[in-house]
């Protein structure tokens, strides 16, 4: 790779992860819908918003939801190993 492809590349996950956080917003209406569904705080999900990307955990949560089309790949493009830290070697 050379800098500006790992740019490109880091930018077009920036934006997968950012629609991503929009359908999700879509589906539940509101932030606080979104909050409340994955027992988070408002607070938690303003800052996914902030950030652009929904936390690792909430991505497994909502992807593990009967009601959701989602998986937490789709939520999440940016995680490629999603082995817990823990056990990795």
């Amino acid at each position: 790779y050379n800098t500006h492809d790992l740019k490109k590349n880091t930018n077009l996950l920036k934006t997968d992860c950012q629609k991503a956080l929009d359908l999700l917003l879509e589906h539940f209406g509101t932030k606080a819908e979104m909050a409340r569904q994955a027992k988070m705080s408002r607070n938690t999900v303003s800052y996914w918003f902030t950030r652009g990307q929904i936390g690792r955990m909430a991505a497994k949560k909502f992807s593990s939801m009967k009601t959701l089309p989602f998986t937490k790949e789709q939520l999440r493009p940016d995680i490629k190993d999603w082995t817990p830290m823990a056990k990795r070697k």
